[in-house]
């Protein structure tokens, strides 16, 4: 059977943009364009399709649905404006694959996709509509399924082939979506669907009596359902006419294209792929895809796989170091550390500790260290005094381990995070990005079993394919680094900083408990006294904590004009409450006032001094990589939270 992939390109564009927010070159932003190409690239992998074509929005002013009701989609932010400037070159993109490209004057892509999948669908053709939108299941048939972008394992994509899948994914058989959508309404969309009915009401309603003419002819017997009551019927009725436009409005609208397969039919132009990766220096892209004198891209091992817009366009490709096999991995204990390292390496090592050891890679061996008993550590401790200079993906943990490292050359986890502001600190997510290297996790090799229960030689060769994926990284670092004019950044600034956090945190920060038990003692009398005063005024008690209890007593039992609607009811976020407290509402000002001090309370006050050692000391760790701006962040616990702006947090 023939195959076709249908590409909703807003959707693969936002997610890319996203992911890919400090792509740029001098000239102009790139990361949409990156991650585009990338999940292009993926999905042809995938799914193997004889033709693709890609929908694309219009504006919100021409839709047909904005003619039948103003509010629609008219409450989303415009389009950032880097990925405005991108747009055109995705389209460029897409060119150069010689896909199809379609925008159709009054209608959504979402219309489009499903217009052209149903035409290829009745053609006998195998479909997948490539989305980041579950309505657009309502359309799935024999012939077509639906590729949800970011909902399968690892962020990739969950195809709903079946009506179970979709009953999975959103309660409803694909051909009850719209009517489900009538009821429930949209908030992303601006429709607005029946007040006061989300999913669980909705669900099985739908379920008992299969569409909105079939609730409404039995609307007198709606109460028997669980969890209908006389409100909500009072709801359905007042709301009619909005349900009926709010299932249109979410109804996919088949129109005729007459569109070939012919037309769908694509080829990338080589010539014109490499002409626009070059202007967009895509240098890794061009060795990926072996557009430079035909060549073929070098791959580190048969495990390496292209994934959805994880590649950064910065770093250009490096080729392995070969490894002599019959000596290529050696567990050393004791002594054994010392006398063997010491003599085998001649200038680096790279390192990387685990939960109970070190892998140690150099240029033709790979070790791995348990440092499970005093000797060991010891002999450790000898190798790291010496003027061996030694590359790791995080110094720090090794520091805080009480190691103390003569010449630590360069932090990969730093030169990372310079080069690319991301604040992710996984070692394969930094490998695949650098050297398009894929290394599974723990949990993926060896699922649930404990490090412990692991032998030394399973544990060691887990680990040491991050020593040895830095060995292959460190040059084209290196190289990047120089390039962008950072290196000294990272030698003058952020490496001698290493030291200097490994120390504070090892130091801890003292507090007094007797002050944090006292304070908490205050804060709970304060409490007490503002939820006695909120019952007051709301006429009764209820859960101070339960936005759905207090959207009732504020805008129901209160008749408290509502200033914003989500689909599961009233909104009482704090925006809602500071513009209620400047109506002049005594209660917003109580509550906000309860929670600011609840917050407080419960998240630093009282779990803080639980946390200290027995010299009563804290031990934050100083996150360098932790914000894509280059401060510092706090975790475990957090101490640059509190808020010291107000006198409570000072």
């Amino acid at each position: 059977m023939k195959k076709a992939v249908l590409l909703d390109v807003s959707a693969i564009m936002y997610r890319a943009f996203y992911g890919n927010l400090n792509f740029k070159t001098k000239n102009e932003p790139t990361g949409a364009v990156y991650g585009f190409v990338n999940t292009l690239l993926s999905i042809i992998n995938q799914f193997e399709p004889d033709y693709i074509g890609a929908a694309f929005d219009v504006k919100r002013s021409t839709l047909r649905r904005s003619e039948v009701y103003k509010e629609y989609k008219a409450k989303r932010d415009a389009a950032p404006e880097d990925l405005v400037v991108q747009i055109p070159r995705i389209e460029e993109l897409l060119d150069c694959f010689g896909i199809e490209r379609f925008k159709i004057d009054g209608y959504e892509a979402d219309d489009v996709l499903g217009s052209l999948a149903e035409g290829l669908s009745a053609k006998g053709i195998e479909t997948y509509v490539i989305t980041g939108d579950k309505d657009l299941s309502q359309i799935l048939d024999k012939n077509i399924n639906i590729a949800l972008l970011g909902k399968g394992d690892g962020g990739g994509l969950k195809v709903l082939r079946t009506e179970e899948d979709v009953v999975e994914q959103l309660g409803v058989k694909p051909n009850m979506i719209p009517d489900l959508f009538g009821l429930i309404g949209d908030t992303s969309d601006g429709i607005p669907g029946v007040r006061k009915i989300g999913t669980k009401k909705a669900v099985p309603m739908l379920e008992k009596y299969g569409n909105l003419e079939g609730i409404y002819e039995n609307i007198d017997s709606l109460t028997e359902l669980p969890g209908i009551g006389k409100s909500l019927v009072t709801n359905l009725i007042e709301d009619k006419e909005l349900a009926f436009m709010s299932r249109d409005l979410a109804t996919i609208e088949i129109v005729p294209l007459n569109i070939t397969e012919e037309q769908l039919k694509y080829k990338e132009d080589d010539k014109k792929l490499l002409e626009l990766f070059k202007k967009l220096e895509f240098k890794s892209l061009i060795k990926k895809m072996g557009l430079e004198n035909g060549a073929e891209a070098p791959v580190i091992n048969n495990t390496s796989k292209m994934s959805e817009g994880m590649q950064l366009g910065l770093f250009s490709f490096q080729a392995p170091v070969e490894i002599e096999e019959e000596k290529a991995f050696e567990v050393l204990v004791g002594t054994e550390i010392e006398k063997k390292l010491l003599k085998k390496i001649d200038e680096k090592a790279f390192l990387y500790l685990g939960e109970k050891g070190l892998a140690v890679s150099i240029k033709n061996k790979d070790y791995y260290l348990p440092l499970e008993d005093e000797l060991s550590k010891e002999s450790l401790k000898k190798v790291l005094a010496s003027d061996i200079k030694f590359i790791s993906y995080g110094f720090k943990n090794i520091l805080r381990k009480g190691y103390d490292i003569k010449n630590m050359d360069l932090d990969t986890m730093l030169a990372y995070h310079l080069l690319t502001s991301q604040t992710r600190e996984e070692i394969e997510v930094m490998l695949k990005n650098v050297i398009e290297e894929d290394i599974e996790k723990y949990s993926e090799v060896f699922a649930k079993t404990k490090v412990s229960e692991l032998s030394n030689e399973d544990y060691g060769k887990f680990l040491v394919k991050r020593t040895r994926g830095m060995l292959v990284a460190y040059p084209e670092l290196l190289k990047e680094l120089e390039n962008n004019n950072l290196l000294e950044v990272l030698q003058e600034i952020e490496m001698p900083l290493i030291k200097v956090l490994a120390s504070m945190e090892n130091e801890g920060i003292k507090i007094s408990p007797e002050y944090f038990s006292n304070y908490s003692e205050e804060l709970e009398l304060r409490l007490n006294q503002l939820t006695e005063k909120i019952y007051e005024i709301a006429g009764g008690e209820f859960n101070i904590n339960s936005p759905k209890q207090l959207g009732e007593v504020l805008f129901l039992n209160l008749n408290i004009p509502p200033v914003k609607k989500t689909k599961t009811g009233f909104s009482t976020d704090s925006e809602v409450l500071e513009k209620l407290r400047e109506q002049g509402h005594e209660i917003a000002e109580s509550i906000l006032e309860y929670r600011r001090l609840s917050k407080l309370k419960s998240t630093y006050v009282d779990p803080l001094p639980k946390m200290v050692d027995e010299n009563n000391r804290l031990h934050t760790t100083f996150n360098q990589t932790g914000t894509a701006t280059g401060r510092l962040s706090s975790s475990d616990p957090n101490l640059q939270n509190i808020p010291v702006r107000t006198e409570e947090g000072m």
